[in-house]
């Protein structure tokens, strides 16, 4: 179990997350039924460190998915979001997580949220149709553990939220959740 994340700025790691997230905006147009924000970076970050007891969260999450993440790089970024490092090739040991300086809500859910992804990721190996959305649908799980209202979703994937959670609560299961967006595709 991970107990906290050490965040700090990194110029190199800043450039590296705003060319993922402009290639996404560039490639999408939108994010799941939400409108991209058109933020100008008006903040210059030179230096930030902070740490965030996660124990909790990694604690919940080793037990949703019998497993165990081994290592969680925390860096600040200057983009809309905030977001996880799974789009260059699969690391199944470390993960690197990006807290944006410009998320509205409050941090602990924001945290609770990216730590989630990388469980999925690494539980899944991004083998799951359509990962990129998958994982989005999955945080619906979180409002089992930490209290309705917690993962709102994007609009585009509420009804398949609804189905995870559905099998969620009957079975906590996170196979049989997959089992539904496996014969969603199919």
């Amino acid at each position: 179990m991970i107990k906290t994340i050490k965040f700090k700025y990194d110029k190199k790691e800043d450039k590296k997350v705003w060319r993922r997230y402009n290639n996404f905006v560039a490639k999408n147009k939108t994010i799941w039924g939400r409108r991209i924000p058109n933020i100008k970076q008006i903040i210059s970050v030179n230096q930030a460190d902070f740490d965030i007891d996660v124990r909790e969260i990694t604690s919940a999450y080793d037990k949703v998915f019998d497993m165990s993440v081994a290592k969680i790089n925390g860096y600040i970024a200057t983009t809309p979001f905030s977001m996880i490092d799974d789009d260059g090739k699969f690391n199944k040991k470390e993960s690197n997580l990006y807290y944006s300086i410009y998320n509205n809500c409050p941090v602990s859910i924001v945290i609770g949220h990216e730590i989630f992804h990388i469980y999925f990721e690494k539980y899944s190996e991004r083998k799951i149709p359509n990962y990129d959305e998958a994982k989005e649908y999955f945080t619906v799980i979180m409002n089992d553990i930490f209290g309705n209202g917690v993962s709102k979703g994007y609009p585009e994937h509420q009804e398949i939220r609804d189905k995870i959670l559905k099998i969620w609560l009957k079975t906590h299961s996170i196979d049989e959740c997959i089992k539904v967006v496996q014969l969603a595709r199919d």
